[in-house]
């Protein structure tokens, strides 16, 4: 198709429209896609599921190792590494801990 001297701006304009007719649409749709996606999250912690990454799982022997680092018999790097966790992991571990005492 050849295009006149005097049509290249229609056709440019043609173009502009539906590039923004399209990113109107892509819009309408991201916006449409976010708010089902909230209406599940919403639903999902009302039936109380647990959402996001799993707990891990308390060792056989993390009651034995908690009770000798509150008597300060071992430290916090020692009683992770006992446990086969990181410092972090073990600090969160007692704070969902901690969390449960208080909940009682």
């Amino acid at each position: 198709m050849e295009k006149s001297e005097g049509q290249e701006w229609i056709i440019e304009m043609i173009n502009n429209i539906l590039i923004e007719v399209l990113s109107s649409m892509a819009e309408q749709e991201r916006l449409t896609i976010r708010k089902r996606q909230r209406q599940g999250i919403d639903a999902a912690k009302k039936k109380g599921k647990h959402l996001g990454r799993p707990f891990i799982q308390k060792p056989s022997n993390y009651s034995q190792i908690m009770e000798m680092w509150k008597a300060n018999e071992i430290t916090t790097i020692e009683a992770s590494r006992r446990l086969g966790v990181s410092k972090t992991t073990f600090y969160q571990m007692l704070k969902r801990d901690e969390a449960k005492c208080t909940k009682k």
